[in-house]
């Protein structure tokens, strides 16, 4: 063939003239125009057609030799058979083939019936093979639609069946075919193998089990041996079921102990049923033919299928969560920025160098705000030994409400990290609660407002956290450093086998990484229901076009929030904490016990001590300075600490008042309370009382005896006194020239 119509093309391509025509004129196709019926057409050069074409039409040359080759056939085999009607086989492409059955010299069973149904007296009615096609009255449904698939099937491959094994042809017809069924050629050899073995009635019994009608054997027809063999020698034995039921608790005793195959099931399953039974009596040769008995694996692991997930859940709770447990499915659809902001504490898994030179992996403070798919990232580089420590979590969360487009958040959503974990950080999210008018605040403040609330995520379950697929997400950004080593640091991505990751310049990934946050935020997400496939970018803008504002934390506010609390004792002005002395000139005028605060999000840079005064506002105390024995700084300071002081008190007396004057107030109390008519009314009702003559006695008896031991007492002093003045008489003389000089 030299010159070609778009007809022709259109019938070898399947496909319309139209088509045909509009691709020509597309890739220029080089034709002739030659007249016909009504005007001209064109008659496209075959040789520069494109390859595609050119097989096509080459196949469908095939095809008319080799349906005129089956037509003539066919039409023999029916003038050989006039008994039987010829049928008309199904189109092969577009091309009807002429009606007839294969060639008698096959010798085939799809060609000769064998393996169908015979045409004998006694065929049913509902059975009868017309032409190569045996028909079936089903029973049911799914009988029908089999029944149907099958003659469809066997009159596609009666063509294939036709033609010599060798033929060049064979290939071209069977992609044909498959393209008819929706299958590959090689399925189409098969079917074409199976139809010539097992004839029509192999077909009919695709798509059922291979053993469909076959008696079922309880567990293996090696097992049925055994029961049989052990019900016959030992008559103390169970029937067969009961033993069939034995069996089966103890391969589920073996999936729910932890069993990692079926064979490793039934290999414990038959040794605690042999132990059970040789512990029944049975004989010991039986015993070990059962342990012998071949593995029945679709029997256990039909069993594994029910029971293996609850061995699996004593063993290893993350894969059952990871592949057992039904994940809720929760969308992000009305969150605005802000709203939910998520925290996490997550290495960086790219190796940098510490300024000493050892390798570490630094860690990224991550915040993912859940309206917009920001990420907010700190990077730290830890000492060695050392994890993020809880005042960078809080200077990191910080900096964020500060500076972060999406603004302050309304909730936080954490982990459960030791970073996260202490007492004061909890404390925190009250104080900032107070401190902002209730608009930000802890989940266990129950008088607080629902928008105001912090989230706990449930322990180990990345599911809840949605920053975890940010994460995920995030390596494929990192991935671009070459010195990326992979999240697995078992397996390390390394440039040479047997050498360890280049470490890189830790500032140097920290520039790399917030230009890659860049590019991320203004990249579309279409995968994030929530996003509508805009950007981090275009989300935030989206917000703000609609009338929103972020919020802001005044910075004193977090500082406040964010600080260790205490009580101390003011003590000559200055106070006592964290091993230093801390001073304010009003706490010069203030006694007694005040609260005080380290901000934790500001050390070191701002060294500074907040001092909460009863009454007053929050002070800053500072570290006190030392000066020299004879700096006159020292000397200046003093003077203008005392020049304070009196200040301090003056201001102290002036907002009092001034002193007030008591000689004013005193007694008023008592003359408003009565104490006087209280006192008059006492000595009116009260009563003498005389003593006995018995108690006189007595009191008169005691009197004397006073008398007489004072006059005892006085004659042994003035004894005292004279033996004293004769020891000075009789005293030597140096005693006496030194008592006479005073000594």
């Amino acid at each position: 063939m030299t010159n070609i119509d778009s007809a022709a093309i259109a019938a070898s391509m399947c496909v319309t003239e139209r088509s045909i025509r509009r691709r020509a004129a597309r890739e220029s196709w080089p034709y002739t125009s030659a007249p016909c019926r009504g005007g001209y057409r064109r008659l496209y050069e075959a040789d520069a057609l494109p390859q595609d074409v050119r097989i096509a039409l080459e196949q469908h040359e095939i095809r008319q030799i080799m349906n005129a080759e089956l037509a003539r056939r066919a039409a023999e085999a029916a003038a050989a058979t006039p008994d039987v009607a010829p049928f008309p086989p199904p189109v092969v492409c577009g091309e009807r083939i002429p009606a007839g059955l294969p060639s008698p010299a096959e010798s085939s069973p799809a060609a000769t019936g064998a393996g169908a149904l015979s045409l004998d007296v006694d065929t049913p009615a509902d059975r009868r093979l017309i032409g190569t096609v045996e028909t079936y009255r089903p029973r049911d449904g799914a009988d029908a639609a089999r029944a149907e698939r099958a003659q469809r099937i066997q009159k596609l491959l009666a063509p294939l069946v036709a033609l010599p094994a060798r033929h060049p042809g064979r290939r071209a017809m069977a992609e044909c075919i498959a393209a008819d069924l929706g299958v590959t050629f090689q399925q189409v050899y098969k079917l074409e193998a199976r139809l010539r073995d097992g004839g029509m009635a192999s077909l009919l019994r695709l798509g059922t089990r291979s053993d469909r009608g076959a008696e079922r054997k309880l567990i293996s027809g090696e097992w049925e041996a055994w029961c049989a063999a052990t019900l016959a020698a030992w008559a103390e034995a169970d029937d067969a079921a009961a033993l069939a039921d034995r069996l089966r608790q103890t391969v589920r005793q073996a999936w729910v102990g932890g069993a990692p195959s079926a064979r490793q099931c039934w290999i414990k399953a038959t040794a605690a049923l042999g132990r059970s039974l040789y512990e029944s009596g049975c004989p010991q040769p039986l015993i070990a033919r059962l342990l012998q008995l071949p593995c029945p694996r679709r029997w256990v692991e039909a069993e594994g299928q029910v029971f293996r997930v609850a061995g699996k859940a004593l063993r290893d709770g993350k894969g059952v969560y990871d592949r057992n447990l039904t994940p809720v499915r929760r969308t992000a659809a009305g969150y605005g920025p802000g709203d939910l902001v998520c925290g996490d504490v997550s290495p960086l898994d790219i190796p940098v160098l510490r300024p000493d030179g050892s390798t570490a992996y630094a860690r990224m403070i991550s915040w993912h705000d859940v309206g917009t798919n920001w990420l907010w990232i700190d990077l730290y580089l830890t000492d060695k030994g050392e994890g993020v420590r809880r005042e960078q979590v809080a200077a990191s969360f910080a900096r964020m409400c500060e500076t972060a487009p999406f603004g302050s958040p309304k909730r936080l959503y954490l982990d459960n990290g030791s970073e996260y974990q202490w007492d004061d950080m909890i404390a925190a999210w009250g104080h900032l609660a107070t401190l902002t008018g209730q608009q930000f605040g802890l989940d266990d403040a129950r008088g607080m407002p629902e928008a105001g609330r912090l989230i706990r995520s449930i322990p180990f379950r990345p599911r809840g956290k949605r920053i975890e697929g940010q994460f995920g997400n995030l390596r494929h950004w990192l991935g671009w450093w070459l010195g990326y080593v992979g999240g697995n640091r078992m397996t390390k991505r390394v440039a040479n086998l047997g050498k360890a990751p280049t470490p890189s310049d830790f500032y140097a990934v920290r520039d790399w990484l917030k230009a890659e946050l860049d590019d991320y935020h203004v990249t579309p997400q279409p995968g994030a229901e929530h996003m509508a496939g805009l950007s981090p970018q275009g989300k935030l803008e989206q917000a703000m076009n609609a009338g929103w504002t972020p919020a802001r934390i005044d910075r004193v506010a977090l500082m406040l929030s964010f600080a260790e609390r205490d009580s101390r004792v003011v003590t000559r002005g200055a106070i006592q904490y964290a091993g230093r002395t801390w001073i304010h000139d009003e706490l010069m005028s203030v006694e007694g016990r005040v609260t005080v605060a380290l901000p934790r999000i500001a050390a070191p840079e701002f060294e500074a001590l907040a001092v909460f005064v009863p009454g007053r506002e929050v002070v800053w105390a500072v570290p006190e300075r030392v000066f020299g024995l004879v700096d006159e700084a020292g000397a200046r300071e003093a003077h203008r600490r005392n020049k304070t002081l009196k200040l301090l008190l003056a201001d102290r007396v002036e907002q009092a008042g001034g002193a007030m004057d008591v000689s004013e107030v005193s007694g008023f109390r008592s003359q408003m309370l009565g104490l006087q008519a209280t006192q008059q009314r006492a000595l009116e009702i009260s009563q003498t009382v005389e003593l006995s003559q018995e108690q006189q006695r007595m009191a008169d008896a005691y009197a004397e005896l006073s008398q007489k031991t004072k006059a005892l007492m006085r004659r042994a002093e003035a004894a005292k006194d004279a033996q004293q003045l004769q020891r000075f008489a009789t005293e030597p003389e140096d005693v006496a020239a030194a008592r006479a000089m005073g000594y």
